[in-house]
């Protein structure tokens, strides 16, 4: 039974982990995006720590060529730095979670529990099993802010649990898929 229950853990951790990206996005309410029109880059450091990601030495390149294209893709034109309207940048983050799941292994109430002199709630906390999972969480943030002034426009990010055994192939299709979804929030030129 506990072999059983343990592998509809597995499947469900499994299944979690190949979920879809969760996105999100904040802009200010205030800003006035029509004016916008030109983009540059803040910063030219790399925004991916490779030790921390496994990144490869063209990742830092790769994320910028997709967002670029992306953002080309909403009517926005890239720039030199003091032509533009509004500046991007985006950061990698890397973090270990652990997750905790309560099953319940026991046969489950019924019938049988009564007869052992034992309460409902007693029976269950006995056939209850605590699994603590370790897992790698990814964010891509990007972030948009207004040049000369460095407010803060807009905000996007992309999280998902990671997979250390994808291929570098399937690494580089999330994270495209990663900055269109996030890209694809941000207000297009009209």
């Amino acid at each position: 039974m506990r072999a059983r229950c343990l592998a509809i853990l597995l499947l469900t951790l499994g299944a979690t982990a190949c979920s879809s990206l969760a996105v999100t996005s904040e802009k200010d309410k205030n800003a006035d995006f029509s004016a916008l029109e030109h983009f540059s880059w803040s910063g030219t450091a790399s925004n991916i720590d490779p030790q921390a990601t496994g990144a490869s030495a063209t990742a830092d390149d790769e994320v910028r060529r997709a967002i670029t294209e992306n953002f080309e893709k909403r009517g926005y034109q890239l720039v030199r730095p003091e032509e533009a309207e509004f500046l991007i940048s985006y950061q990698v983050v890397i973090e270990k979670r652990l997750d905790e799941r309560v099953m319940n292994t026991g046969p489950g109430a019924g019938a049988g529990w009564g007869n052992q002199n034992i309460d409902e709630a007693t029976y269950n906390k006995k056939a209850n099993s605590t699994y603590i999972m370790e897992y790698t969480e990814g964010s891509l943030i990007i972030e948009a802010r207004a040049a000369g002034t460095n407010h803060l426009l807009w905000q996007g990010v992309a999280e998902s649990v990671l997979d250390q055994d994808r291929s570098d192939q399937k690494k580089a299709e999330m994270m495209r898929s990663a900055v269109e979804k996030i890209v694809k929030r941000f207000p297009a030129r009209q």
